[in-house]
């Protein structure tokens, strides 16, 4: 496959980050610079939400309330914290990585639901705002099988619904039940790699959009990728405040959403005439 020009990296950040990425892409698209336009678009948890929806050209102004938009429709499952706190005490133990990703995939697969991993996914949807996946550029969604710890990587000729695809990449355990598919139960795709900005290797230009960095990553992060011009974006202090410490909160969504609003036009000018414009 021909390397890509120009790729999208969204990483993940619970609904805070969700509702700032969503803001700050809908910010720069009134400015003239469509994040949805790259010929790649990797999203993870919050970013394959807000990715999806930008790769499939949808309007992002519904992220501003999405429970308003949707009316009397399904809402989020509620944060055990209880479980959250056994998944992270797992990730800080140093454990190797498969392992890792096996005994989180235990601690989640306790927690299955099928009625709330119903409500995950029909909250997805509304959100993405379509059940299809992208034609016109590729879209990488990564998630983790949880029986195994396997790692996997969906886009279009997958045979999985977009829908679907997004709910697994952004179940983290204790956030939200794993996702069944094909017979068997998928979760967070963050479990990977962070943001899995390794698979944008081989672009470039690259764009990395962080909800949950607070400074810029130094170059050496990304010197493996190959990519000529790359733009790191993260909170600034305002929105920072906004998203607070706890990414399961709700509350966060509607001041973080303004946030990255108001990011967008500094945001605008570290694109500079990196990015195209906005048709």
């Amino acid at each position: 496959m021909r390397s890509p020009h120009s790729a999208l990296v969204l990483g993940p950040g619970g609904f805070g980050g969700t509702a700032w990425m969503g803001g700050l892409a809908h910010g720069l698209r009134g400015l003239g610079v469509d994040l949805g336009a790259a010929d790649l678009v990797v999203g993870t948890s919050a970013g394959a939400i807000v990715g999806a929806a930008l790769a499939a050209g949808q309007d992002l102004a519904h992220f501003a309330d999405p429970a308003g938009s949707g009316g009397d429709g399904p809402r989020p499952p509620q944060a055990d914290r209880r479980r959250m706190g056994e998944v992270f005490a797992v990730l800080g133990a140093g454990l190797p990585p498969e392992e890792a990703r096996r005994r989180v995939g235990r601690i989640a697969l306790d927690a299955a639901d099928p009625q709330a991993e119903q409500a995950l996914v029909a909250v997805r949807r509304r959100l993405v705002g379509t059940d299809t996946w992208p034609a016109e550029r590729r879209l990488l969604i990564p998630a983790v099988e949880a029986g195994s710890g396997e790692p996997v990587v969906w886009e279009r000729g997958s045979g999985v619904p977009l829908a679907a695809a997004v709910a697994a990449s952004s179940a983290f355990p204790g956030a939200a039940p794993p996702v069944s598919i094909g017979g068997r139960h998928y979760i967070d795709g963050a479990l990977r790699a962070g943001a899995n900005v390794d698979l944008a290797a081989g672009t470039r230009t690259l764009v990395v959009v962080e909800p949950m960095a607070r400074q810029t990553p130094g170059q050496e992060a990304f010197a493996a990728l190959g990519a000529e011009t790359v733009v790191s974006l993260f909170p600034d202090e305002s929105s920072a405040a906004a998203l607070g410490t706890d990414p399961s909160d709700p509350s966060a969504w509607a001041p973080a959403f303004q946030a990255g609003l108001r990011q967008a036009a500094a945001a605008r000018k570290e694109l500079a005439d990196s990015w195209a414009p906005a048709p």
